[in-house]
């Protein structure tokens, strides 16, 4: 049995970084199979600081409760994708077998590392296990059981909202399942998987970056599932920040031009022109048209242009299965109670929906 790697990528988290470690040490975790790795993006509120004073040992190799631990404090931002690669990069070179991506608000149950690796060894194909996120402080009220994916790009974390009690619910976590994607909140990751896909696109830098690896990796042929009996609460709250706008925005373009063939990007182009119209709209009413403007601003300078095509023949070149296969779990419909205006869930879902099942029928490649 190969080490796991606990990776802990933080920005400006003084204020809940420390119970995510404590957390951590009340899991009970076996120290000589697992390790935390912490990266610390240059926060300017002292979170690395607080972690050497606080919650390491004076030589800085455990923490306070035992558990083994590695520091990198970044002099850079280095973004969820760089910071997360930058802890895979030392996990392959020190032959761990799997790293589990752990965001820094949330708090693990006990027996979540033990659930998520026994679904990951039931199956080698396995890349990505995502635990159950549960809102916290509430009680018994999910933040996820896997990550959906709009055909047009958007993700959003499904069954937000949701209790565990309700029957329904609790037939749907009764066992391990397939999902569109893994939050980076709280999943785990099988390194060879990785060492042979790739690890996150840095070009990105933040938001996304999971909903792309999981794509990328159901297109090489592996699963990406959820582990119902792996719990970690999440101290959620979506931000309306207008700069994340436009990291979603841009981003969620960037990874459809990677990731569809030429094929299924013409089959979508209508959906997608429709659809743009009614996005700037909402930028216009909500605020952030400038950052609206400045994806589209991104995608349109040409020097950028060989870099995102050379991008996207990597990841073309990866792909072992047909865009309907890798599609299979897509959603039609855009669930996201937080910003979803009235038009949104009344008008274009349901013809978004209606687009989605026609161009499914077509899509045979």
């Amino acid at each position: 049995m190969g080490r796991t790697s606990i990776v802990v990528v933080s920005y400006n988290h003084r204020s809940c970084i420390g119970d995510c470690v404590r957390a951590l040490e009340r899991a009970a975790l076996d120290p000589t199979h697992t390790r935390l790795i912490l990266v610390d993006n240059a926060s300017s509120d002292g979170t690395a600081d607080l972690v050497r004073g606080e919650l390491l040992t004076e030589d800085g190799t455990r923490t306070r409760g035992g558990l083994p631990a590695v520091l990198f404090a970044s002099t850079e931002n280095l973004g969820f994708a760089g910071g997360n690669n930058l802890a895979f990069r030392r996990a392959i070179a020190d032959g761990d077998e799997f790293v589990y991506m752990l965001n820094p608000d949330t708090e693990v149950e006990p027996g979540f590392l033990g659930a998520a690796l026994e679904a990951a060894r039931a199956d080698p194909r396995i890349a990505l296990v995502q635990s159950l996120l549960l809102r916290h402080p509430e009680i018994g009220v999910i933040n996820t059981w896997g990550n959906a994916i709009h055909y047009l790009g958007f993700g959003y974390a499904a069954g937000d909202g949701r209790r565990v009690d309700d029957p329904a619910v609790a037939a749907l976590l009764a066992e391990v399942r397939e999902v569109a994607y893994a939050s980076g909140a709280a999943t785990l990751a099988r390194l060879a998987t990785l060492e042979r896909i790739g690890l996150f696109e840095e070009e990105l830098f933040a938001y996304h970056e999971d909903l792309e690896l999981g794509w990328r990796a159901r297109l090489c042929g592996f699963r990406v599932v959820v582990a119902p009996r792996s719990r970690v609460r999440h101290k959620y709250e979506f931000s309306r920040s207008s700069r994340k706008y436009y990291w979603m925005e841009r981003n969620r373009l960037l990874v459809m031009i990677w990731n569809y063939r030429a094929a299924t990007l013409a089959l979508l182009a209508p959906a997608l022109l429709a659809m743009e119209p009614g996005l700037c709209l909402f930028a216009l009413r909500s605020g952030w048209w400038r950052e609206k403007l400045r994806a589209y601003g991104y995608l349109l300078v040409p020097s950028r242009w060989s870099r995102i095509l050379a991008q996207r023949r990597r990841m073309q070149a990866l792909r072992t299965v047909t865009d309907r296969e890798a599609t299979a779990l897509f959603t039609g419909k855009v669930m996201f109670p937080a910003v979803s205006p009235w038009l949104l869930t009344h008008v274009a879902n349901p013809l978004l929906a209606a687009y989605w099942w026609l161009a499914r029928g077509l899509l045979h490649w």
